[in-house]
């Protein structure tokens, strides 16, 4: 069962499209305590750390929204993006593969794993 959006959330989205990822980050913080079971608010919180470069914080946090909603793709391209900033590409692998077993129709997932593989065989 879904949710209701907090206002905290809808203002840290705000402030993500308008690049503002401290008050992003600060407004995701407080809607995920006001609502911890709310996929959404993790994965956009991961997605303002990582938009800080604060790579280990936003893998923590995709990890929460892995927890409570574990069958959304989006959620492991993400924690594979992560993985992937950080250098730790074998995990990246993985997750990747885990959202196209979840949707193999996920092109940006297929995309990605090429290029890893791509590159980690170049290593």
């Amino acid at each position: 069962m879904e949710q209701p959006i907090t206002d905290h959330y809808e203002s840290g989205l705000a402030a993500m499209k308008a690049g503002d990822s401290d008050t992003a980050v600060a407004e995701l913080e407080a809607a995920s305590r006001q609502n911890p079971s709310d996929y959404r608010t993790f994965n956009a919180l991961g997605a303002a750390y990582a938009s800080q470069g604060r790579y280990e914080k936003a893998i923590g946090a995709f990890k929460i929204a892995e927890q409570v909603a574990p069958g959304i793709a989006r959620i492991h391209y993400n924690i594979a993006q992560a993985y992937e900033a950080v250098g730790i590409l074998a995990e990246a692998e993985y997750e990747y593969e885990k959202a196209l077993t979840i949707d193999p129709s996920y092109t940006k997932a297929k995309e990605a794993l090429m290029a890893l593989k791509s590159r980690m065989h170049n290593f």
